[in-house]
């Protein structure tokens, strides 16, 4: 809100007042250049973290991809150096950051340096709700007890502005399921127009008809303000107006709009739930979501897996690397790929394991005996690989009663027995 004066022919001053909406939506567009230099989100990141917490299939998309691309740590010789810059572990710190990046399409890292500016000291992750650019470096706005804001400043060296891919290709990147905006506020919006059935003591929607008896011009205007200020919009959905009459009068109640279909709905969620996935690249069995025709087998599950490893995880890790190469260069380290080995100054995210169990479980007798994996490392593996492959062996170190072991974990407790 902001006062302006204005002037008439005759040069009489008054005043007015000019009134923000403040109702969020994605689609409605801002100035580039904010106050002060700011350069504004293209979406206000407040809208992006409304969307995060109103889709339970959205929010564990986000959540799945951040764990599973960066959740295994680093690995490599020069995982250590980035280990001891990181208050809390580089698995936590790259997690959060790529749960910044799921969630708002950018992410803040803050490069902590010495006086000198000559070494750096600490990694730390800058909320990106917090964030935003301006024309000398950054600007994050912390929220103070007392319920003040307070602006904090950084130079460009001092922050590591991390990005997804986008087309557009501006100051900000747009989240990579931006292709579901549509659907997410959709469906939000339907979720929360059934929540008002509820909390207005769910009452249906009337029309108050009177019979018998002419109607005032105060009941007319109380009718037209109701219907133009207090029946619009998702928040005020399933009220019921409520008038006084005179006594000869009649009133007939009359239903103001069809009955809503919980079926609809349900279809509308539904419909956002199918398409969450394909905007997100995550394969819809990690999200708990069955769809019709799907055998649910354990190929079926392997072959997601790797889909998801290949085309969705393995990008994300490399281009978090390839952002990150000048910051790593002053650490003395550089990015390398895990499957061609890694040398004493290359670091890599660990990728996730694709190996079925069963196959683990078949493998795990030769391992033993190459010493591979010690004794004690199978007689813990044993009850869960035992589990896994469905098969059934007494305790580790009991004598196997048949002749000869028949599945492979019987020939992993009889090798165990024997040492």
């Amino acid at each position: 809100m902001s006062n302006a004066s204005i002037t008439d022919k005759e040069h009489q001053t008054g005043s007015c007042e000019v009134l923000k909406s403040g109702i969020e939506t994605l689609l409605s567009a801002s100035q580039d250049i904010g106050l002060d230099g700011e350069y504004l989100w293209p979406i206000p990141p407040r809208s992006l973290a409304l969307l995060y917490r109103a889709s339970a299939e959205h929010n564990r998309a986000i959540q799945i991809k951040a764990e599973s691309a960066f959740g295994g740590g680093l690995q490599g010789g020069g995982a250590a150096r980035i280990e001891a810059l990181c208050d809390t572990g580089a698995a936590d710190l790259f997690t959060s950051i790529g749960l910044d990046l799921e969630t708002y399409g950018n992410a803040f890292l803050q490069v902590i340096r010495s006086r000198d500016g000559n070494r750096i000291l600490g990694l730390r992750r800058l909320p990106a709700v917090t964030m935003s650019r301006y024309r000398a470096g950054f600007l994050q706005r912390a929220s103070m007890p007392n319920g003040e804001t307070r602006k904090i400043t950084f130079t460009a060296r001092e922050i590591v502005h991390l990005k997804e891919l986008c087309p557009e290709g501006k100051r900000y990147a747009l989240p990579t399921w931006i292709g579901a905006q549509g659907m997410l506020e959709l469906a939000h919006a339907a979720t929360s127009y059934n929540a008002s059935f509820f909390q207005n003591n769910a009452i249906p929607e009337y029309a108050v008809i009177f019979k018998g008896t002419k109607v005032t011009d105060q009941m007319r205007r109380s009718i037209t303000r109701f219907f133009r200020n207090e029946h619009q919009g998702i928040d005020k959905a399933h009220r019921t107006l409520i008038l006084s009459h005179p006594e000869e009068g009649e009133i007939k109640v009359e239903r103001l709009t069809a009955d809503v279909k919980d079926a609809d709905f349900l279809r509308l969620l539904d419909a956002a739930r199918d398409r969450i996935p394909v905007a997100h690249g995550v394969p819809p069995r990690m999200l708990g979501i069955m769809s019709a025709g799907q055998l649910g087998g354990g190929g079926e599950v392997s072959g997601q897996l790797f889909t998801f490893e290949h085309l969705t995880l393995k990008p994300k890790r490399r281009r978090m690397l390839d952002q990150l190469r000048p910051l790593l260069s002053e650490i003395g380290v550089e990015p390398g790929v895990a499957e061609d080995g890694l040398g004493d100054n290359q670091i890599a995210f660990r990728p996730l394991d694709l190996t079925p169990p069963k196959d683990d479980a078949e493998n795990l007798p030769e391992l033993v005996q190459a010493g591979i994996v010690t004794q004690e490392e199978a007689r813990a593996l044993l009850p869960a690989l035992a589990n896994l492959s469905g098969g059934s062996s007494e305790g580790a170190g009991e004598p196997i009663a048949r002749s000869a072991p028949t599945t492979t974990i019987q020939a992993l407790a009889a090798l165990l027995a024997r040492s």
